[in-house]
């Protein structure tokens, strides 16, 4: 009896594979070539949701991800991989920016980047919540918008993500119908402002 208590107990051990940012980098691995459906929750500091928005996620590695913005209102952020075009579809108006100054310190750079965030990054284990089990990053730099990022996994793959600023509020992003190993259209990466529309800012 004493003996099988003891290997109950030797099971349920954490083991060092299980580790938050192991686990952190094993679900970054597999963010290649994806396609996702999202909601995006803001949430001012007593936690009332101040907007809601819905849209679709491409990414592919290296550089180059579609986050479309397609209700309440259409947006449209691309990067090519050299540049970031923004394209707001109500205010008829295009800003387009170098990427690398644009997107360096922004969160979708967490899932575009293959390299190990624990060089920007503090990474906690916050443990298992309903579903998804989340991971605390804390910025090692203090230029970002962003004072936490948390990120909730389940079976390996990131489902959510929640961003904390300095002022209380949050931003909750969780993925729906999430695709692995997609074979994108190179069109998806491409933007070309309609014509008549605004265009603000230099590419790269």
């Amino acid at each position: 009896m004493k003996i099988f208590l003891l290997l109950l107990a030797l099971f349920a051990m954490p083991v060092a594979a299980d580790d938050a940012a192991t686990r952190l980098r094993q679900a970054l691995k597999n963010m290649d070539n994806i396609s996702a459906e999202f909601k995006q929750t803001l949430r001012d500091e007593d936690k009332q949701v101040v907007a809601q928005s819905f849209g679709t996620l491409a990414l592919q590695r290296p550089g180059k991800f579609a986050w479309i913005y397609t209700r309440p209102f259409e947006q449209r952020i691309i990067a090519d991989g050299k540049e970031l075009w923004i394209y707001d579809v109500e205010l008829d108006q295009v800003t387009v920016k170098p990427m690398d100054g644009s997107l360096a310190s922004a969160p979708i750079m967490i899932l575009m980047k293959q390299a190990d965030v624990g060089e920007q990054f503090e990474i906690n284990e916050v443990g298992q919540r309903k579903y998804l089990y989340w991971i605390e990053l804390v910025p090692r730099a203090g230029d970002l918008e962003y004072t936490h990022i948390y990120l909730g996994i389940d079976d390996g793959q990131v489902r959510a993500m929640e961003l904390r600023d300095r002022f209380g509020q949050s931003t909750q992003i969780v993925f729906d119908n999430l695709r692995f190993g997609v074979i994108h259209n190179p069109k998806t990466f491409q933007f070309e402002p309609p014509p008549g529309v605004d265009v603000y800012g230099v590419g790269g």
